[in-house]
């Protein structure tokens, strides 16, 4: 018998956090916890943007970890609504998302051992394609896996300081070396970043390492080439040479080198292409670190710069092991700390920075951009905005923040309006800018996350997102309170800006039962239609996948276990999902106390015992715009 009960403690639907362009929300969709709540699967951080099935209606995403108990996953599902993920296959660790394989139903993606490895589109059926126990391939990927033209998959392996190289895996499932990057001129190690293929031609990135700021900066000339942009076409044979389409400066921003420690530090920054040709990207600092001091011994040492949202120590030396950064914020050296936005043909001409970010607005833009079928592209930064909090998990009861200057900036989403943009004589007149939202974490209600790593564009006309830290508080299974969780979270950007007008509801009654005992499952719904049973097992009158009537009661007497209801609606008003779950205990204890509510914005309080839960609708599909970054 399936067991589940869920303990959050707030799922408010709407995100009250800051969210500066009109019709447009940003929701949070579900928070990710390794040891949490009864019932929740643990999971841990997820670096990359899920990914969307559009037949099941469902996000599947892969995290670094979970609890080694036999419920943890490394790839979890959610039905792209608020509400509670499940598990799905284990022991698939990952720091790069999924490539969706273009003519067969599954997806691919590389294991923090080193595995190459595809699940079916509903992330079943795990089949390792190439298997690393030789450790040919490099364990800790940075970069997301791509398919060229041949359906093979292209990727980036790297040891994060000796070498990078362009890798195919080919459909025997043996790896080639296409390339092995060594195009520094300053005559150290090559990064690689994210990339594009458009046509035949591959774009990506390059990295030049400058050093940790403050510590052993090679140059804070602001003419420094600190990376590069590279267009190849790609042929059976490994690459010969690699043609440079651009050399970034210092004063442009830097392609991220230094991935091989810290959460934030290994997203990488991608590329994405318009309908007239135009390739955009960013830049960011080159690493998350820069120079600290250990407070006891004086050691100079590298350390957690606050720019990327991650960690950020600012002490004043109280406790010996104390770290000390001693320099001004931001802490870089350099005249572009937050990084910027750029524009470029594919042949290498009219490159222009269209927007340089100044910490508010964000900072570090890194991650999956998209661009949507009305002309905005959408993408996120690591840091920046309005908010800022500590990445900690906070036990009901302790003090919040613990450390003020330990707190960091949490994140942005922004867009380019593509047809606002106007450059005359080489100079941007109008970049099209806008900051969309700023991420929250902390203990407040409407916090949605801390860190974004991204976007995906699903069929739905959503955009999808993770967070690495920032998820929201829940009870764990020893009955402990947590306000704030460390782990991240999933979020929603709603282009439409539409709210339901509707609601549904589900009650049991009695909600903790005895075996034999007779026990009512009510639910009722306002301006809902085309409503689902979903989910669960099946007891009595009750089906799973099976329509059922806007509002209705059955009685049942099921054996001893934990069960549960779920319903999904459609709004008749403007077809959003609406959607209720409640859970039973037959002769088991429910680990949370019946008198605690909460607040949701689609239908008022609820007590946990009716704890509302999106599911899967059908939706109407819209055109997806595919990139490959």
């Amino acid at each position: 018998m399936k067991k589940l009960c869920i303990c959050l403690l707030s799922l408010s639907f709407s995100s009250l956090a800051t969210t500066a362009v009109e019709g447009i929300s940003v929701n949070h969709l579900t928070s990710l916890h390794y040891t949490g709540p009864v019932g929740w699967p643990t999971a841990g951080r997820p670096f990359a943007p899920p990914i969307y099935n559009a037949e099941r209606d469902q996000l599947i995403g892969l995290s670094t970890f979970g609890y080694k108990g036999e419920t943890a996953p490394s790839m979890w599902g959610l039905a792209p609504v608020q509400g509670h993920y499940f598990a799905l296959e284990k022991d698939i660790e990952g720091f790069v998302g999924f490539a969706e394989h273009p003519t067969e139903d599954k997806l691919y993606s590389i294991d923090l051992k080193g595995n190459i490895f595809s699940v079916h589109s509903d992330g079943s059926n795990k089949v390792i394609l190439f298997d690393n126990t030789e450790q040919e391939l490099n364990n800790t990927p940075n970069v997301q896996p791509i398919f060229d033209n041949q359906e093979r998959l292209l990727f980036i392996d790297t040891d994060h300081k000796t070498y990078s190289r362009l890798m195919r895996l080919e459909k025997d499932n043996t790896l080639t070396e296409l390339y092995r990057f060594n195009n520094n001129p300053h005559g150290d190690f090559t990064a690689a970043g994210g990339m594009l293929l458009s046509g035949n031609t591959l774009y990506g990135y390059l990295g030049y390492p400058r050093g940790i700021p403050h510590l052993n900066t090679l140059s804070i000339d602001d003419d420094f080439i600190v990376g590069a942009l590279y267009a190849v076409e790609l042929g059976e044979n490994p690459i010969a040479a690699l043609p440079l389409i651009h050399e970034f400066t210092l004063s442009q921003g830097e392609v991220p080198w230094h991935t091989s420690s810290g959460g934030e530090s290994r997203i990488a920054t991608y590329l994405v292409e318009d309908e007239a040709g135009y390739l955009y990207g960013s830049t960011t600092v080159g690493s998350c670190k820069t120079k600290g001091i250990i407070s006891y011994s004086g050691k100079a040492v590298d350390f957690a710069n606050g720019l990327c949202g991650g960690n950020y120590l600012l002490y004043s030396g109280i406790d010996k092991n104390e770290r000390l950064i001693h320099t001004e914020y931001p802490h870089y050296e350099g005249s572009n700390p937050h990084g910027s936005l750029f524009r470029i043909k594919k042949d290498g001409s009219e490159f222009n920075l269209l927007h340089t970010f100044n910490g508010e607005n964000g900072s570090q833009p890194r991650g999956p951009m998209v661009i949507t079928d009305t002309g905005f592209l959408y993408g996120t930064t690591m840091g920046g905005g309005v908010h800022k909090s500590e990445n900690i998990q906070v036990l009901e009861g302790n003090e919040y923040p613990n450390h003020p200057g330990n707190m960091s900036p949490d994140g942005t989403i922004y867009r380019l309006n593509l047809a606002d943009i106007t450059i005359e004589n080489g100079q941007v007149i109008e970049s099209g800018f806008e900051h969309v939202h700023s991420f929250k974490a902390g203990i407040a209600e409407d916090s949605d996350g801390k860190v974004p790593t991204g976007l995906m564009l699903a069929e739905n006309g959503k955009l999808y997102g993770t967070t690495l830290y920032g998820g929201r508080g829940y009870s764990d299974y020893l009955g402990r309170t947590f306000l704030a969780d460390y782990l991240g979270t999933v979020f929603e950007v709603d282009l439409s800006g539409i709210t339901p007008t509707g609601s549904v509801s589900i009650s049991i009654t009695p909600g903790n039962a005895q075996l034999g005992e007779e026990v009512e499952v009510t639910w009722s719904s306002h301006n809902a239609a085309d409503c689902v049973a979903i989910g669960g097992a099946a007891v009595g009158d009750w089906v799973p996948d099976g329509q059922i009537e806007p509002q209705g009661s059955i009685k049942i007497s099921p054996e001893s276990g934990i069960y549960t209801f779920t319903i999904n609606c459609r709004d008749a008003d403007v077809g959003s999902r609406l959607g209720a779950l409640s859970t039973l205990y037959v002769n088991a204890e429910a680990k949370i106390k019946q008198e605690e509510t909460l607040s949701y914005g689609n239908g008022g309080a609820l007590s946990f015992a009716a704890l509302t839960f999106l599911s899967a609708m059908g939706v109407g599909r819209l055109r997806r715009r595919r990139s490959q970054s």
